[in-house]
């Protein structure tokens, strides 16, 4: 996606999300909310117009965003409730915070747009405080591959990654599976749930 498509997307982005029932931010906050308190820092990495983490902010959280979508992020800062947000590209740079500076981190609707995940997942971790939570959602697929991309029906890839990949990444970054939960989506034709995507609440160890 370019950049004149986000600044297309980011003025309707949160209306286009209802016309697609598609509340994947709302289950990622509920599966996540006995894990945190009030007062701590979450970092939302893909942060977008900030759907997922100001529910966050609402518990209150102080949260803190990165996008690569300049006009995300002014979307984004309209609503006001957040500490900080940095233009960042997660695949192709380090989270620009020292370590174990955040309680918690999440990352919603944005790993199906990449392959390789373990660099992300161990910047990820490095940034978080032991005992906090990472959550995230990915599209699962159940061959022996550890990820797969298919074309969609919005003409972008789509990355789908087996659960045994995810696994072996959260092992190795000292990450704890604690919840996850499918989802059925609907397609672009907004109507057919056929997009299978995955809740997954990891714990620091």
């Amino acid at each position: 996606m370019n950049e004149s498509d986000y600044s297309e997307t980011a003025s309707n982005y949160d209306s286009q999300v209802k016309e697609y029932d598609s509340y994947g931010h709302d289950v990622l906050f509920g599966m996540s909310y006995d894990y945190v308190k009030a007062d701590e820092k979450l970092l939302d990495i893909g942060i977008g117009t900030g759907l997922s983490s100001i529910h966050f902010a609402r518990a209150g959280l102080k949260i803190y965003g990165l996008d690569k979508s300049q006009e995300m992020l002014s979307a984004c800062q309209s609503k006001s409730f957040t500490e900080e947000l940095k233009r960042f590209d997660i695949t192709c740079d380090k989270i620009p915070y020292k370590n174990k500076y955040f309680n918690h981190v999440i990352c919603c609707g944005v790993f199906h747009f990449i392959g390789d995940l373990s660099d992300i997942l161990t910047d990820a971790r490095r940034v978080m405080r032991e005992g906090g939570i990472f959550a995230f959602t990915t599209a699962p697929q159940e061959t022996d591959a550890g990820y797969i991309e298919e074309p969609t029906d919005w003409e972008v890839s789509m990355f789908k990654h087996s659960p045994q990949y995810i696994n072996d990444l959260l092992y190795e970054n000292g990450l704890e599976l604690i919840k996850e939960q499918r989802l059925l989506l609907k397609s672009a034709d907004k109507t057919s749930y056929n997009m299978m995507f995955s809740v997954m609440i990891t714990r620091c160890r």
